[in-house]
């Protein structure tokens, strides 16, 4: 499993992708190399975390970022794992 706390939805796709698929450009050193790992943006997990743990290290980072670009990056996460 891969946790992701980026916050660009296009490198999330291609970085998931990754290490899911393998390289999708052949760049790079998992080009063709399909690891089958799946990938999460951590604030997919917070139900996972507990509270005071999460309001001591994500609280901020979730107050800046605005809910509709939470929800894009939770969609694209879920695209890329196929959920």
């Amino acid at each position: 499993m891969v946790v992701f706390g980026l916050n660009e939805v296009s490198n999330l796709r291609i970085m998931a992708t990754t290490f899911k698929d393998g390289d999708p450009s052949f760049a790079g050193a998992l080009g063709g190399i399909a690891l089958g790992l799946k990938s999460y943006h951590i604030f997919e997990l917070k139900s996972e975390i507990p509270a005071e743990t999460w309001a001591g290290e994500m609280a901020f980072e979730e107050l800046q970022t605005e809910d509709e670009l939470i929800e894009e990056i939770c969609e694209t996460m879920r695209q890329v794992r196929g959920d």
